[in-house]
């Protein structure tokens, strides 16, 4: 009997060691796609260090993602030795800190677990050296689950989250645990406890995808190397356009590179580029960037408008920076190019900007108005209108009714997106001494602008007109709005210690100058205006001192003041 058991237990633990051993092949396989990943700043300098796993065999791979926050630069080292440069991120994480990536060129492969490893099942952690592969063996504990929330065309889903059973050294992080069948089960996280580790899933990292707005975007914009480009063009149109708000030098100019490789034949890539070139005064290389995507877009259209848009900015933003091949003729005459290829309201209004620039001020106004009749008409090309017939020296009746026309232009009733030309005919109304008209503008502005914080700028300037038509109350309480609102401009305090010495009202006056003079000392207004006040309340010793105060601070009216109260 003792003998028969001895036998049984013999033969179950030989049986035992052969199915390890033959899984064993699987695991080591997958131990393979294990690498090792260093990041680095713009300057070069070591940022972090971290592991992680390929997944399918054509770059893609998921790791940490702390590392990549303020990148410039990362090398992935896999198993072998072999490097790899990042071709791009395409997704991440930061409370679970995990993020998936692609790098250029084909890697060994491993698949995803894509079940859930029960409790007490046997997983096989990888850790990283280069040839010199070491599995250390570890048992799921206990299983946790989370959630991913949906985000763009993805579903929510829940995911295994392991505490695993381990002996592990301390270089271990983010390496793949495999299970007897040779998939990436999870991924460790930092820290080993006592012989327990945490672990996510790696199936999660795996099935981001790139996503150009949202908070995967807003979280992939901390690093400085770009992000993926989607395979649908407007995708990577919209990823284009995002990384020139969020993105700044090399790092901005990896995503132009990569647009220009994925997409050849669009205009986008050669002209963002050529705007990079232009910035650095590159001319002749964002001109031959300009001259590639005419001859190679397939919008040959689009390719003449924005070498048109183009040359405008260098004529107007770099004047100084020669070019002879470049002028506002050229650029007048790409975008009439552009029209005679397609008829398209957008390139009829570069020639009004081009026009405009050369000051021929009435073809531009007769484009502007002939576009009100298309799909661009509207209160800013209105606007534009009138900017014609002002610069160009029109009767001011005839400027004031081009204004009028903007604001009819507006959808009706007005709303707040109406406000800044309801603002602009105020502005044009008090720079003509028509300051009830100005008032009313103003009025109507701050109607329209209610919610928001408007700036004390803007109740100084109602103040100006309020105080010219001689709405003493309303003045005083705008320019008390902007000293609220500004505390520390001495120019406020003195306007309303004028205004307050006009009505006689000389303790006041007397209050609001000193505290100008608190404010700047040098400040010969309020000296000014202190004495007048003075001498008012017969103090007149004290009201002449700041008098001669005023005049050396160069008062205008000083002297006169000064022989009125001697």
């Amino acid at each position: 009997m003792r003998k028969s058991s001895y036998i049984l237990i013999l033969l179950a633990v030989l049986f035992h060691t052969s199915t390890i051993l033959a899984q064993n092949a699987q695991v080591k396989k997958a131990a393979q796609a294990v690498f090792s990943i260093n990041t680095f700043k713009a300057d070069g300098t070591p940022l972090a260090t971290s592991h992680g796993v390929f997944t399918n065999g054509q770059g893609e791979a998921v790791t940490q993602w702390t590392p990549f926050v303020g990148a410039s630069k990362a090398v992935v080292i896999d198993a072998n030795g072999k490097k790899y440069d990042i071709d791009g991120l395409i997704g991440a994480n930061e409370l679970y800190d995990v993020c998936k990536f692609r790098v250029k060129g084909a890697t060994p492969k491993a698949e995803i677990a894509t079940a859930t490893s029960p409790e007490k099942s046997n997983l096989w952690l990888a850790c990283y050296g280069v040839k010199k592969q070491r599995l250390l063996h570890s048992s799921v504990t206990k299983i946790e689950t989370f959630s991913k929330p949906a985000e763009g065309n993805s579903a929510a889903k829940e995911y295994p989250f392991y505490i695993l059973s381990l002996q592990a050294p301390d270089d271990i992080d983010f390496c793949p645990v495999i299970s007897d069948k040779g998939e990436i089960v999870a991924l460790i996280q930092e820290g080993v406890k006592g012989g327990t580790v945490n672990a996510i899933s790696a199936l999660f990292p795996t099935d981001f995808k790139y996503q150009p707005v949202g908070t995967q975007a807003s979280l992939l914009a901390q690093s400085d190397i770009p992000a993926v480009l989607p395979a649908d063009y407007k995708d990577a149109q919209l990823a284009l356009f995002l990384a020139a708000q969020q993105k700044k030098g090399e790092a901005y100019k990896a995503v132009v590179e990569q647009f220009i490789t994925a997409f050849p034949d669009k205009n986008d890539g050669y002209e963002a580029r050529a705007r990079i070139y232009l910035a650095e005064k590159e001319v002749a290389l964002a001109d031959a960037d300009m001259q590639k995507a005419i001859a190679t877009a397939e919008n040959k259209a689009e390719a003449h408008y924005s070498y048109s848009n183009l040359i405008l900015a260098k004529e107007t933003l770099l004047p100084d920076t020669p070019y002879p091949a470049w002028s506002l003729d050229k650029a007048l005459q790409e975008a009439k190019t552009a029209y005679q290829i397609e008829n398209a309201p957008v390139y009829l209004q570069q020639q009004a900007k081009v026009l405009f620039t050369q000051k021929k001020y009435e073809e531009a106004y007769n484009i502007y108005m002939q576009l009100q009749e298309t799909v661009i008409g509207g209160a800013d090309n209105m606007f534009n209108a009138m900017l014609c017939k002002q610069a160009s020296g029109a009767p001011t009746e005839e400027v004031m009714a081009a204004m009028d026309s903007v604001i009819a232009a507006c959808p009706q009733p007005l709303t707040f997106q109406s406000a800044p030309y309801v603002f602009r005919r105020g502005a044009m109304y008090q720079e003509q001494g028509q300051y009830r008209k100005a008032m009313l503008d103003y009025n109507l502005y701050e109607k329209l602008m209610v919610g928001t914080r408007l700036a004390p700028e803007f109740y100084y300037n109602r103040f100006l007109c309020e105080r010219e038509a001689r709405v003493y109350q309303m003045a005083l309480d705008d320019i008390s709005k902007a000293i609220d609102l500004m505390p520390g401009n001495e120019v406020y305090y003195c306007e309303r210690a004028s205004l307050k010495l006009r009505l006689r009202m000389y303790d006041d006056a007397i209050a609001d100058a000193n505290r100008a003079i608190i404010i700047n000392d040098k400040t010969a207004e309020a000296y000014a205006v202190l004495g007048v006040a003075q001498c008012n309340q017969k103090k007149k010793h004290e009201g002449l001192l700041n008098l001669e105060q005023a005049r050396s601070l160069g008062y205008p009216q000083a002297d006169e003041l000064i022989k009125k109260y001697k």
